[in-house]
């Protein structure tokens, strides 16, 4: 305990340190740096933006909820929820019952609940907000996993070797036996699942599942639906694209050609910015989706340029 308050307060020095860059216009998001092993706000609106200076730093491993507003982040074995990220105030608060080394993370959707989960070891963690601070449930074994996502209930979907499934309360549900997902992506009642050349809806997914293809891809690496729940977008790494499908008609009604490879697709603000590919080198910039009020793609390049 002793040596977690001692970090605690180094990385709120560090961050404090942070907070006396010269910030200028809004902030659209923030990336982990896995280079610098650092959080970085991307500063200013696409078309005008950069990735500024590390906010935090010194960490092994961190995950950004939608929003920017919070992250997970782990230095020596610890782990802490950060808050306040999009006011450069970042509150730690180490999260209790820790038992897994987390590699991978997924967040509901208004990033109430998060869950990790470790490789190595194929258990998962969902982890909640309580007035203690955040806490981590008791494991879950999973084996090895495909996809990862998690609901404001606290409802942990894994792509398992099974098919996609469900943990609740109740235990493990089938929910599309036997389909490898690539990712999972929770929107409402309706789970989006993208398999290997089809994308899935299902709907009612946590009470009366009912699946349905919506679309058919080619290599999907990440899904995103539109603020009004009509269109759904597909990052493609074969064709290297983002397809937008119309979900009333299920049917492709544009699609965006891009200049490098997409890998995810991951919300930085607000409802209409996306991530489609981080940096990869400190001179790499980033490449991200705007969905409103029509789709368009922008380089995020890192530093002014100056």
């Amino acid at each position: 305990m002793k040596a977690a308050k001692v970090l605690l307060a180094c990385l709120l020095a560090g961050a404090a340190a942070a907070q006396t860059l010269q910030i200028e216009g809004p902030i659209s998001g923030f990336v982990f740096d896995k280079l610098s092993g650092s959080l970085r706000p991307i500063l200013g609106l696409p078309g005008a933006a950069y990735v500024g200076e590390p906010v935090v730093a010194g960490l092994d491993w961190a995950s950004v909820a939608p929003g920017g507003s919070a992250a997970l982040v782990s230095r020596d074995n610890v782990l802490y929820r950060v808050d306040h990220l999009a006011r450069l105030a970042p509150v730690f608060q180490p999260v209790e019952n820790v038992r897994l080394n987390p590699d991978d993370a997924a967040w509901s959707d208004d990033g109430s609940v998060a869950a990790i989960y470790s490789a190595r070891s194929g258990l998962a963690q969902v982890i909640r907000n309580a007035r203690a601070g955040p806490a981590a449930g008791e494991p879950l074994e999973l084996g090895a996993v495909t996809a990862l996502a998690v609901d404001r209930e606290g409802r942990l979907i894994a792509g398992t070797a099974e098919g996609v499934c469900l943990f609740g309360e109740t235990g493990r549900t089938a929910l599309l036996p036997g389909v490898r997902a690539g990712v999972l992506t929770v929107a409402g009642s309706s789970l989006f699942v993208a398999a290997s050349g089809e994308v899935w809806r299902v709907e009612e997914y946590a009470a009366q599942p009912r699946p349905l293809v919506v679309a058919v891809t080619a290599d999907p690496v990440g899904l995103a639906l539109s603020s009004d729940g009509r269109r759904l977008f597909i990052a493609q790494r074969t064709g290297c694209n983002v397809l937008v499908h119309d979900l009333a008609s299920r049917t492709p009604v544009a699609e965006l050609g891009l200049d490098a490879e997409p890998s995810t697709l991951i919300r930085l603000s607000g409802a209409d910015l996306w991530l489609l590919r981080p940096s990869h080198s400190l001179a790499e910039p980033l490449l991200v989706l705007k969905t409103e009020p029509e789709p368009s793609v922008w380089f995020i390049p890192a530093g002014k340029g100056e």
